[in-house]
């Protein structure tokens, strides 16, 4: 049967797998037609599309299971497995005499591509939704043309119908867990427990359960009476009693931290996603059991040579926590992941394998009110922390096991400021620099955003003090992922990691040197990641017993140094940087302003245009050269900007087939602001 005929509905079932392994029992594929109506997309000819969904068996007592928090506690069939399954979507050249033997393999980011404008675009409102790839209004397939086969799998258990996910069993188990409230406006007296970053209580009495409201992160604290709220709903009839809300009598106070803590329900073994997305990609490489051998997703296993991994921000974090749980290694021991492309995940690993985790919530930058995200250990290498008496690295499990990949770390602006990105190479005291892996690299891309906003900039309907920051790294991530592929298959030595390096580059908040500009303030903090401490069993079975967890001495964070304009120092300087017409930065503030929670922007950078003339500029007192003083005309703007970009083709950081769309796109930044409008 072809994998290509329409309405293809193919069930492979399993059969008895061996023991102490995690195996895939059963694909089905549910649509398998032309993808694009089946128009060809470049040199790679026309796509195919393949989804459905791929079934899993865990063995709880296997030593590749050890990671997994609560396996043992999930339902068992009759051969002693945990069952889960997840959705898959692939997309491969349809002749595959024109693929590339490489699987590009996206870990979605909360059921969202965010290979959309990094790697491909598609023309505004088209959209591009993984389960549903309508992709008519594709305007830019350099993915595709490359020839990659691309594909798509569920990790993550919180996530709606509609979004691409993993169906993981839940574990037999109660315990304590804790929800976070933090409002802007006041009259809130009501929230929602059990969405998809929180789970209900196991039920709406709890007479032990504790309201906390503390004024700052590392507050103690103090505790509401048990009468002033309840887990209970609003309604037309009155207050209703409901195990997945809050109700508390005198409201919710803006900018305050409200936490109620409690016993859940049985929660899902999130774990099992890290355990379905290295059995699916070994299955790919390698092959599984006989039951599964048929499968056409490996009708042409020559174009699933190698497999690259592309996490961005969430995802990105999930990789490193994936390395660092050792799920690089299969049941056998063999490498799953060749490369990985970790793009803005920063310091930080995720909530993602232990009991009650919350996947979509991240650090505190972005008010995920302590949760288990930015966590020691930071480096590749081992390291020690004095403070705790701790010794680890990110890839001591890989290493151990053979199984690293080549990796390429990206990093924005954000980073530094919004997720610990100094500590994944310095000591946690930030005094030296630690070494990188051989397999790793590291690419900070200055001035660019974690999110990047639109252009012409905004600020994002007054929710911003500044404009948000438009410029993006995603040309370089074009030319990076050729040079990832080529550094695994052909042994081509990458470019050299470039970022800020302590001392002149690389320095405390209060040691940098921003130049004035009216109406902005230089923040006066930044997010703060403390030593956490969730109890004994957290370490190394996942169990969180203590909520709110004990905090102890903050890291110590550094960022990079600006020159003159206010752009930082070190890394890849993309042409809108090199040649800019503003200074861009990683951070801005949120509107209200939250100095107690040593809140910013979140993820949202900043864009402050420079004076268009000198008279501007010295009307304005603004200290930095206006546009018009910085470049003679539109034309000789365009020039430095070209040249900029072939200087970092000519470094491999830049694809000179694209040097033409990024003047153009130069081009329209300069009509819009070298007027001053």
């Amino acid at each position: 049967m072809r994998a290509r005929a329409f309405g293809l509905v193919l069930a492979i079932c399993g059969f008895a797998i061996p023991r102490l392994s995690a195996e895939i029992t059963r694909i089905e594929i549910v649509s398998a037609k032309p993808w694009l109506d089946g128009h060809p997309v470049g040199k790679a000819g026309a796509y195919e599309k393949l989804q459905g969904r791929i079934y899993f068996a865990v063995d709880p007592e296997s030593p590749s299971s050890r990671h997994i928090a609560d396996v043992s506690l999930a339902p068992r069939n009759a051969q002693g497995r945990v069952e889960f399954s997840s959705d898959f979507v692939v997309l491969r050249p349809r002749d595959p005499s024109l693929a590339r033997h490489s699987v590009f393999l996206e870990i979605p980011n909360r059921g969202h591509t965010q290979s959309n404008r990094m790697f491909f675009s598609t023309a505004p409102g088209s959209g591009f939704d993984i389960l549903n790839l309508d992709a008519n209004g594709l305007n830019d397939a350099f993915l595709f043309e490359q020839g990659f086969t691309v594909a798509w799998i569920g990790w993550q258990f919180d996530l709606g119908p509609d979004l691409i996910r993993l169906d993981a069993r839940a574990a037999n188990v109660n315990s304590v867990v804790r929800d976070s409230i933090i409002v802007n406006a006041p009259g809130l007296r009501a929230a929602r427990l059990g969405g998809s970053n929180s789970y209900c209580a196991s039920d709406a009495a709890q007479p032990n359960a504790r309201l906390i409201v503390r004024n700052r992160f590392n507050d103690r604290g103090r505790t509401i009476a048990r009468a002033d709220w309840a887990f209970a709903r609003l309604t037309s009839d009155g207050e209703q009693p409901d195990p997945c809300g809050i109700v508390y009598k005198h409201g919710f106070e803006p900018g305050q931290i409200y936490e109620v803590v409690y016993q859940g329900a049985h929660p899902p073994v999130a774990g099992l996603g890290e355990a379905a997305v290295r059995d699916f990609v070994s299955w790919l490489k390698f092959g599984g059991t006989s039951s599964t051998a048929g499968s056409p997703l490996r009708e042409h296993p020559e174009t699933l040579a190698r497999v690259i991994a592309y996490g961005y921000s969430q995802s990105g974090r999930f990789l490193r926590d994936f390395l660092y749980h050792g799920f690089n290694a299969d049941e056998r021991g063999r490498q799953v992941f060749d490369g990985m492309f970790v793009a803005s995940a920063g310091g930080g690993r995720g909530s993602f394998d232990h009991r009650y985790a919350m996947p979509g919530e991240a650090g505190n930058s972005v008010l995920a009110d302590l949760r288990p995200a930015d966590l020691f250990p930071f480096t590749d290498s081992v390291e020690p922390d004095p403070a705790t008496g701790a010794r680890d690295g990110l890839l001591a499990s890989a290493e151990a096991s053979h199984t690293v990949p080549k990796i390429f770390y990206t990093f924005s602006s954000t980073e530094y400021w919004a997720r610990a990105g100094s500590l994944t190479y310095t000591s946690v005291d930030g005094a030296r620099e630690l070494p990188f892996s051989p397999n790793s690299r590291l690419y900070f891309f200055p001035g660019t955003p974690h999110s990047h906003g639109p252009f012409p900039p905004s600020r994002q309907r007054g929710a911003y003090s500044n404009f948000s920051n438009f410029a993006s790294s995603g040309w370089s991530f074009r030319a990076l992922l050729l040079d990832l592929d080529d550094w695994i298959a052909k042994a081509t030595t990458p470019p050299g990691s470039a970022y800020p390096h302590l001392g002149r580059e690389l320095v405390s908040r209060e040691h940098v040197t921003f130049p004035s500009i009216p109406g902005v303030e230089f923040p006066a903090w930044m997010p703060r990641n403390w030593r956490m401490d969730f109890g004994p069993e957290f370490p190394a079975k996942g169990i969180i017993s203590i909520e709110p967890p004990k905090l102890g001495d903050a890291y110590r964070i550094l960022v990079p140094q600006v020159n003159r304009d206010g752009i930082d120092l070190g890394g890849v300087r993309i042409p809108e940087i090199a040649v800019p017409l503003g200074t861009f930065t990683g951070w801005n503030y949120q509107l209200p302003v939250h100095p107690n929670l040593d809140y910013l922007g979140g993820l949202i950078g900043s864009f402050i245009p420079f004076p268009a003339t000198a008279a501007d500029r010295k009307k304005s007192q603004d200290s930095r050269a206006s546009i018009a003083e910085r470049y003679s005309s539109r034309e000789d703007f365009l020039t430095k900007i070209r040249a900029a970009a072939q200087n970092l083709a000519a470094q491999r950081f830049l694809r000179t087939d694209d040097i033409p769309e990024i003047v153009a796109e130069n081009a329209r930044y300069w009509d819009a602001l070298a007027t001053g409008r």
